[in-house]
Formats: structure tokens, C-alpha cells, sequence
């Protein structure tokens, strides 16, 4: 998503190709064009594709990146993360090949809409400025997808699901990048990496990118099922309501407040008791004096997005509650067919402790650092996890961090400490806990 370019926190700024707001219930069907794509290679790696649409190398302008040499420089690559521009495909292009007096941002690859043309921006090798965290982008490649997110089902065209497939295939075999959604993640799953960032953090590609028909195309489940689960432990749930049938209005307020396109939807909304009638769940980053959470554009506080897995907290007349950003957040599920029993291991605050920090990234401690290094901040999220909260851990990852010195900042060196975090579903995105704060329940 370009920064500033056709979104604010407020809405939508959209052109003439965004669609009228008040128009009829938007079905599941996606533009097909042109035909069956050819062959396709990046020269500048020298790496052989599968079969995909078109494809050329545009270089990002420099500070859109930093230059590595991933992942032989030890900083592997663990996410694929998908993107959209919210601005047209050459004006995108034209925004991340342009200079900006040497800062701004860039996606490794950029998918156009209605043919899936793909140009590469970034090498793999080095490190693109796309999350808004830094850590994140040590470990990740980027993949910017031509459309706006209020507008999912006129952008997200078959051919740019299709070519985006075969990218992320070939991306996933070549990185040794599990296909699951731990893995193949949105850039609104990722934290800011202090407080003072989560509002500013980009909340693409949105509730109307379809993850399920995305992961048949990439051959890959999109959640694992539980196996035999003991009775007595900590119930995980995968968010799994049925593209098709899972229909859900934005509300764009730029000028007015209008009603949008009502489209099939990836997203469960939360609430704060077991009612419709009752408030969406808040968030302290975006609504202050804890008024709820609303249908907005930009307002991912009570949006839970399909794949993602918590830990039940409580059931009452077909409805489910789960740990949700230090809240129980309700949702309907009558039939149990919206959260689906799924595999997963569960922390919790280790016990003694009323609560314990919740961090944006897996830096490491000052200490690890050389004396000439400048080493980032250590800055805790504005959120806290109280006793008696359970929430599902991805994976424990090792710190690190990639900096420069204070006279050579562009001279950066990996740094590896002794700080161990894990990875957690939090909220809307994900979190990282310090493993000496939790204990594992399974």
C-alpha cells in the first residue's frame, strides 16, 4: 500500500474506477482477461519461473530498500506478505521506482489487475520497505496488488489471483516458506513496532481479499484441523466463515459517511457480549475513551480475518468468545461452523504475573549490540496481557536486527541476541511475548 496515496485513516480517496457507493450486493465473480500466460524469468536473479503472465524488472529507488544478501547473511526469509496499492498500477510504479529524497517505501513485486503483469522492484536479496516494521521486512518478501480494499471484487481479478499463485509458489519453494497462513500473511496482520506506530499501521489487502480461493490456487490448506483434543485443555478455533456466503458492508466516511458496496467478505466481527446488539470490541490505538469499534474503513479492531486462530474463552447460546487484544470478543456460531477446532500450541502470563507486555518486534537486547552499532528500541505496544488470557503461539523467534553505525548508518550489520519472543495471534494482527513471561499450556 503506498503511503498517503488514496487512503487516509478517515476513508477513501478513490478515482472514477472505484465503484458507486449504494450499488447492488456484489457476487463472487471475478473479471477473466487475455489468455493462457507465458513463461516468464527474472534476469537479474536468474531464476527460471513456472509459467506467469509477464514480467519485467523496474529497480525501487534507493531508500525504498536496504541492500543484503538474504538469506546467506543469516537473515532468513519466514513471511510472504500481501499487499494492496491503493493507487493504480503505473502510478504505483511510478511512486516506487521515483526518488523521495532517499526515504519511502517499496514492495519486492507489484501485480497489475486485469491482465496479472508482474514487475519486480526489489532483488529478494535485500531488504524492501514495506510493512511499516522493520523486523518484519528483515524476514519478508513484499507483493503490492494493483486495487483499493473497499473495493476488493472490482480489483482482485482472477488473472491477478492466478499469477499472484504462481509467484508466491515459486517465492514459498525457492525460501523454504511454509504455505499456511502463519506464513502467507496480510499487511494489516502486522504490528507497528512501538505504540505511537499501530495507528498508522496499513490495514490491506482488506476484508475483501479472498484467502480461501487464494490458498486452493497455492495448493495449501488454508487452516490445519485439530487432531484428537483433550477435553481439558485449551480449545483453539481457526476463523473460518465461508467466502461466499459471508457478506459485509464498509462504511467509507472521507467527506459523509456512505454506505459501500456490500461484497463477500474474509472478516468475523467481534462484539462485546453475546449479542448483535451489543458494541463491536475497541482498540486503544484507534478509538480513545474506549468508544467501540465501528464498520469504517480503517477500523480493524473488532475484525478477526479467516485463518487466524485464537483461543476460545467462553460459549454462550451459539456464540463463541475468544482472547482478542486482551478482550473476550464474541462472535455467532450456532452450528460451530465459523470456528473451526484447529491445531495450536497456547501461552499464557507465567504464573505470579498480573500481566505482562506485549512487543511489536523481535529486536534484541542493547547489549547484544557492538559498540559502534546503533541498536533499535525496545518499546512495548500499548497493549498488556492479563493473567487467565490464553492466546496461540506461531513459533519462538531468535532477535535480531540489521543497523548501521551512527557515522555509517548505510553500513548495517546483523545483530543476533540472547532475547528470545514468541509470535502470537493477538488481535487484528500479530505480537510477540517475551518467552520468559509465559508459560505454554500445550
Amino acid at each position: 500500500m503506498i503511503p498517503g496515496e488514496g487512503l487516509s485513516r478517515r476513508g477513501f480517496v478513490l478515482g472514477s474506477a472505484g465503484l458507486a457507493a449504494g450499488a447492488a450486493h456484489q457476487a463472487v465473480t471475478r473479471p477473466t482477461v487475455g489468455s493462457k500466460p507465458g513463461p516468464w524469468f527474472t534476469a537479474n536473479e536468474g531464476a527460471q519461473f513456472p509459467e506467469a503472465p509477464q514480467f519485467r524488472f523496474l529497480q525501487a529507488a534507493e531508500g525504498r530498500y536496504k541492500t543484503a544478501d538474504r538469506p546467506w547473511d543469516g537473515m532468513d526469509i519466514k513471511y510472504i506478505v500481501i499487499h494492496d496499492t491503493e493507487a493504480t498500477y503505473s502510478d504505483t510504479l511510478n511512486y516506487f521506482h521515483g526518488s523521495s529524497n532517499n526515504i519511502g517505501a517499496a514492495t519486492h513485486y507489484v501485480i497489475r489487475s486485469f491482465d496479472g503483469h508482474v514487475t519486480q522492484m526489489v532483488a529478494t536479496k535485500d531488504i524492501a520497505l514495506h510493512t511499516g516494521n522493520f523486523w518484519y521486512n528483515m524476514h519478508s518478501i513484499g507483493i503490492e496488488h494493483e486495487g483499493y480494499l473497499a473495493h476488493g471484487h472490482r480489483w482482485y481479478t482472477e488473472a491477478q489471483y492466478q499469477s499472484s499463485a504462481k509467484l508466491v509458489r515459486y517465492l514459498a519453494d525457492r525460501f523454504n516458506v511454509p504455505l499456511d497462513r502463519e506464513h502467507i500473511i496480510g499487511h494489516e496482520e502486522i504490528p507497528a513496532e512501538e505504540a505511537t506506530g499501530t495507528i498508522k499501521q496499513h490495514y490491506d489487502p482488506g476484508p475483501f481479499w479472498d484467502w480461501g480461493y487464494y490458498f486452493k490456487l497455492l495448493g495449501a490448506p488454508l487452516y490445519n484441523p485439530c487432531p484428537n483434543r483433550d477435553s481439558d485443555g485449551p480449545e483453539v478455533v481457526a476463523v473460518m466463515p465461508r467466502f461466499a456466503d459471508n457478506f459485509h458492508t464498509l462504511t467509507d466516511c472521507n467527506n459523509s459517511c456512505i454506505d459501500l458496496p456490500s461484497q463477500a467478505s474474509n472478516v468475523v466481527y467481534l462484539h462485546t457480549s453475546p449479542s448483535d446488539s451489543s458494541s463491536l470490541l475497541s482498540d486503544p490505538a484507534l478509538h480513545t475513551a474506549g468508544l467501540p469499534g465501528t464498520s469504517q474503513t480503517w477500523d480493524w479492531s473488532a475484525r478477526a480475518v479467516v485463518g487466524q486462530r485464537f483461543v476460545v474463552a467462553d460459549r454462550r447460546d451459539g456464540w463463541t468468545a475468544i482472547w482478542f487484544g486482551g478482550h473476550k470478543g464474541w462472535f455467532a456460531d450456532p452450528d460451530r461452523k465459523i470456528g473451526l477446532c484447529a491445531a495450536g500450541e497456547v501461552i499464557t502470563p507465567r504464573d505470579g504475573r498480573d500481566s505482562i507486555p506485549v512487543w511489536g518486534t523481535a529486536y534484541p537486547e542493547k547489549s547484544a549490540f557492538p559498540a559502534h552499532i546503533v541498536p533499535d528500541d525496545l518499546v512495548p505496544l500499548q497493549y498488556r496481557i492479563q493473567a487467565g488470557q490464553r492466546y496461540v503461539a506461531n513459533a519462538i523467534r531468535p532477535s535480531d536486527d540489521y543497523q548501521g553505525s551512527a557515522a555509517h548508518p548505510e553500513r548495517r550489520v546483523h545483530v543476533t541476541g540472547d532475547r528470545k519472543l514468541v509470535e502470537i495471534s493477538f488481535n487484528h494482527r500479530r505480537a510477540f511475548v517475551d518467552v520468559d513471561d509465559v508459560h505454554y499450556l500445550t
